[in-house]
């Protein structure tokens, strides 16, 4: 009696102080405890007299702490600051057991009672980056011994600005929520944890065996993709589950973590939603419809919502993506139940029964006649059950059918192994009979390859004498052509030989008489005569001796030998020995012959040899193409005018010579143009060409002398060589 004397005092005391002071008075406390939201009193700053219960704080500003920290910018404003309530309990209320204070915050505070220190939560201080919040749920705070009516609660609180503020689980970010109880009535708080924790943590397991299941049925079978869909989407919901049971049971307080994982939370939630209707689309084999691209739009739409509505943003994003999946989920399921797709019913069947749960769950929850008839842990333990049953239902209904499916591909393929397994024994048996007929028919033809590779053997030997043989023909071909065109070069010296022969031996004659008439003065004359008719025998001679060893040189084996050569003389050489060759064998063929040499060309190391036998090939080529031309003219199938040409130019380049031999001849056509560099390919009728003369030409200009050998040509208008020759 004499406490609550004392008790009486102390408390006029401090209303005496403060006149206009307002009291918070508990009358009743109802079975869930009493949400202390009206009577607080706030002021910015940092004063520890404020914490002395005599203190006026009649001019304080007047506030509602349990709002959310979003909702109170003078908070925000001031960084840190203070709260006081002046608390009084009815004295039919003063019961044998002392009131608790159950405190939810996210902010950091230091709470005093009656001026004393009572409890901290987090780091209080005037230095913003030194705080640090915490998240406090439903903690316990004693308060005095029973009698004590009066009480004043100070509360030192600062909030820690830079964190992504977000609503975990659509909870407020309260600044200093505080609800009245006792020991006694802390039992319905406690079951009501107590549920939460275990429906949220059976949740929490559920997702996670699915996820572990279902990733190694994608490992045992890849081909059912559907099983790696619904795993990544139950490791999704695993983790938010996991979340919200480590922030209910109080094991996340760091504020930082719990706002940056709320943002994570509250994003993936959709994805889950996303994979586990993927999953369906994939189980049923369906496309993609258009449906599922709109769904996924709408989830994106949702996302933006929720990152710019801070106060319903949570609410949006995962009420509204499981309606907009969920929806989807089941106009898919359906089309497969009426397609008869092979378990689609099961799944079905998990959709109804989801909804009916969930909508059990919310009506319970917004139904005022179900809150005031049960006790709030019944109310919480039929929530609880109603949201889980309605959770769970479709993941589980999409594992039975995943799993079923895997059990038919199981079957199916176990009797496919029997069946390959007798077909494998079947298909033995007969590659040992067809392995003794093998070994059998390998010993005969073992027999006979023998003989065909002596029969192959023997016809490559001849092959390659044929081939030998060819080349040389077309040596010898060529040779003749040379011999004809020297045997007409030769004519002339031979004849001017023959011609001063015969009259200088009728001037040896006539000089004779006149030396015996003893006439000196013709003798004279006639003996320098003939020296005129020897100087010229001898010329003509050493000519005709030059040209048979140019023949000579020409006809025997090339050694290869390179030395210093003029090309302007071997070229134009062979021309005239090439012309006068098809002259011998056409005396009426008349070509106009050009040429273009450089005169300041100096010696080029060569093979002469090879390089003579190349343009007598070109020449002749030349020659063969212009009188053609020349014959379809004179029959009649050309009436213009034509005048056969052959030119040949040799110019000296940076580092090359180059040689060019053009006829305004027939041409080659397009389609055989890349062919005439292979051997024993040639146009001419047969007997008139071997087809060696270009492939033996080009062999000499790149690999003899490292050059290169192309060809331009236009049916029709002619053709032109060009050869170049490294200098080096």
């Amino acid at each position: 009696m004499s406490r609550r004397i004392l008790s009486l005092l102390l408390f006029w005391l401090a209303m005496s102080v403060g006149q206009a002071q307002t009291v918070l008075r508990i009358d009743s406390l109802p079975p869930q405890g009493l949400l202390l939201d009206k009577g607080w009193l706030w002021h910015e700053g940092d004063n520890p007299d404020w914490a002395n219960p005599t203190f006026d704080d009649s001019q304080w500003e007047r506030i509602d702490p349990a709002k959310d920290i979003m909702e109170l910018p003078q908070v925000r404003k001031a960084g840190i600051g203070w709260l006081r309530l002046h608390l009084q309990t009815d004295s039919s209320l003063v019961l044998p057991e002392a009131l608790i204070l159950l405190v939810r915050q996210m902010a950091a505070s230091e709470l005093y009672i009656n001026g004393r220190f009572s409890k901290r939560f987090g780091t209080v201080s005037p230095n913003p980056d030194q705080v640090e919040a915490v998240h406090a749920y439903f903690q316990q705070v004693s308060l005095p011994a029973p009698g004590e009516s009066a009480l004043v609660l100070a509360v030192r609180i600062a909030w820690q600005p830079g964190l992504p503020y977000n609503r975990f689980a659509a909870a407020a970010n309260s600044l200093y929520g505080v609800t009245a109880t006792t020991v006694s009535r802390l039992n319905s708080y406690i079951v009501y944890r107590n549920i939460t924790n275990i429906y949220v943590f059976s949740k929490v397991g559920v997702f996670f065996i699915l996820a572990l299941l279902h990733v190694l049925l994608y490992i045992f079978y890849p081909p059912q993709r559907a099983n790696l869909f619904f795993s990544i989407s139950s490791l999704v919901f695993f983790h938010h589950w996991l979340g919200l049971g480590l922030w209910t049971n109080g094991l996340l307080t760091d504020s930082g973590t719990i706002m940056y994982l709320g943002l994570i939370r509250a994003l993936l939630y959709p994805v889950g939603y996303v994979f586990l209707v993927t999953a369906l689309y994939s189980a049923y084999a369906f496309a993609r419809s258009i449906y599922y691209r709109i769904s996924l739009i709408t989830c994106v739409l949702l996302a933006v919502i929720y990152w710019t509505d801070y106060q319903n943003g949570v609410l949006w994003i995962e009420i509204g993506s499981t309606i907009v999946m969920t929806a989807e989920a089941l106009r898919v399921t359906v089309v497969a139940v009426r397609k008869k797709q092979r378990g689609a019913t099961i799944i079905l069947i998990g959709m109804v029964l989801s909804l009916i749960g969930l909508s059990l769950r919310y009506l319970l929850m917004f139904t005022p006649l179900f809150i005031s008839r049960f006790p709030f842990s019944v109310a919480q333990i039929y929530s609880n059950s109603f949201e889980t049953f309605g959770t769970l239902c479709i993941p589980l209904s999409l594992s039975v059918y995943l799993a079923t499916e895997f059990a038919f591909t199981s079957k199916s393929l176990a009797a496919q192994l029997a069946a390959v397994k007798l077909l494998s024994a079947q298909t033995l048996a007969q590659e040992q009979e067809k392995q003794l007929m093998l070994t059998q028919q390998n010993e005969t033809l073992e027999s006979k390859v023998t003989e065909r590779t002596a029969q192959l053997q023997q016809s490559l030997d001849t092959l390659k004498t044929t081939q030998a043989q060819l080349i040389q023909k077309e040596k010898m071909a060529s040779l003749g052509e040379l011999t004809a065109g020297i045997a007409h070069e030769i004519q002339n010296p031979l004849n001017f030989v023959n011609n001063f022969a015969e009259v200088s031996v009728e001037m040896t004659e006539e000089l004779r008489e006149n030396l015996q008439k003893g006439n000196i003065t013709n003798a004279v004359e006639l003996s320098e005569g003939l020296g005129e008719n020897m100087s010229y025998i001898v010329e003509n001679g050493k000519r005709a001796a030059s040209i048979v060893r140019s023949m000579l040189e020409h006809s025997r084996s090339s050694s290869g030998e390179r030395r210093p050569t003029n090309l302007n003389e071997l070229a134009e050489e062979y021309l005239k020995l090439a012309y006068h060759g098809i002259r011998a064998q056409d005396p009426d063929f008349q070509v106009q012959l050009c040429t273009q040499f450089d005169d300041k060309l100096q010696l080029v190391t060569v093979a002469p040899q090879d390089i003579g036998r190349v343009l007598l090939n070109l020449y002749n080529n030349a020659f063969y193409a212009v009188r053609q031309k020349q014959q379809q003219q004179d029959n009649g199938r050309d009436s213009a005018v034509y005048q056969p040409q052959v030119t040949v130019s040799i110019r000296a380049d940076q580092d090359a010579i180059a040689l060019y031999v053009k006829d305004n001849g027939t041409g080659i056509p397009s389609t055989i143009v890349d062919k005439i560099y292979q051997p024993f390919f040639t146009t001419k009728p047969t007997g008139q060409g071997t087809g060696l003369g270009l492939s033996l030409s080009y062999d000499i200009i790149t690999r003899g002398h490292g050059g290169d050998m192309r060809v331009e040509s236009c049916e029709g208008e002619g053709t032109e060589f060009v050869i170049h020759i490294p200098l080096n």
